[in-house]
């Protein structure tokens, strides 16, 4: 497979590159030669730049760096549709899951439709009212349903983004308001209590249309944090051998068209055990067979 690697420079903290880059840090865990071992064509395209990140929330949305993600968004959109364009598999590198705004909107410039697996330890749901800290990464999935700010829910042109029927979350402890939307949810628990491949098939099989290709946003916090050192932790998180099935599950439908990996930080990742565990997992399911 061809794929094209692309780091984004959100890392929850609104820190700059040159402080803590997790793309930087899957790279030094030995993603690129992983995947080139497996047979896998790679072309690493660096990282997005130029934008800088004040923490301070916009007075008008109450959303930290509000500016600096609509332009963030609209840049990653145009990188993302480039990759896109060119055939190659998408894997994006993130800082954080804020990154989605600017990964969705490049299906909608290509006027194609596309459902979204997401997986993470919170549901990323709150509104910039409810939201304690005001982060993009708290609030995007609310965003991408257009719920938010007419500057960044109609940053693509396109309104919403997603609409509920064509998202699936799983893994999540923290709730985050998502109760409140229609959005099919796998929580830890039930995850737990079905079994992972009962609730990845029901989950592919809840997309109305069952040729809709489908993103793959996989947050590394829903990992337990024993095993995956996080900035936000919640305990009770999956193993990796459980992420690794579910990934794998979801991989083999054939239906996967990008993944984006967030907030792997290689600043709390002294050894990196973690990031080496990573990086591995991640090459085993794109090599795995669809």
């Amino acid at each position: 497979m061809r794929i094209e690697i692309l780091g984004t420079p959100f890392n929850g903290l609104g820190s700059p590159p040159d402080i803590e880059n997790p793309a930087d840090g899957l790279r030094q865990a030995g993603l690129l030669p992983v995947l080139a071992s497996r047979g896998h064509a790679v072309n690493d395209l660096g990282d997005l730049s130029g934008f800088l990140f004040r923490e301070i929330r916009d007075p008008e949305t109450g959303i930290k760096d509000f500016g600096v993600w609509i332009d963030l968004s609209t840049s990653l959109s145009r990188e993302c549709e480039a990759i896109l364009s060119r055939g190659a598999f998408p894997l994006l590198l993130g800082g954080d899951c804020s990154m989605l705004v600017g990964i969705l909107s490049a299906f909608a410039q290509r006027d194609t439709d596309v459902g979204l697996i997401f997986l993470d330890g919170h549901a990323d749901f709150h509104s910039p009212e409810t939201s304690p800290s005001g982060d993009p990464a708290d609030m995007e999935l609310s965003i991408v349903t257009g719920r938010g700010p007419r500057g960044i829910t109609h940053v693509a042109g396109k309104f919403p983004l997603l609409k509920e029927e064509d998202i699936v979350v799983y893994g999540i402890r923290a709730w985050d308001q998502i109760a409140a939307s229609n959005i099919r949810v796998y929580d830890r628990h039930r995850m737990a209590e079905r079994g992972i491949k009962s609730v990845v098939e029901e989950g592919l099989a809840h997309f109305t249309r069952r040729e809709l290709p489908l993103w793959l946003h996989f947050d590394v916090d829903v990992i337990d944090p024993s095993l995956m050192p996080v900035m936000f932790p919640e305990s009770g998180g999956l193993s990796f051998e459980e992420t690794h099935e579910f990934l794998r599950l979801v991989w083999a439908s054939g239906r996967i068209a990008g993944m984006s990996v967030a907030c792997y930080h290689p600043a709390l990742d002294a050894d990196g055990s973690a990031g080496s565990r990573l990086a591995t997992l991640i090459a085993d399911v794109l090599s795995s067979r669809a």
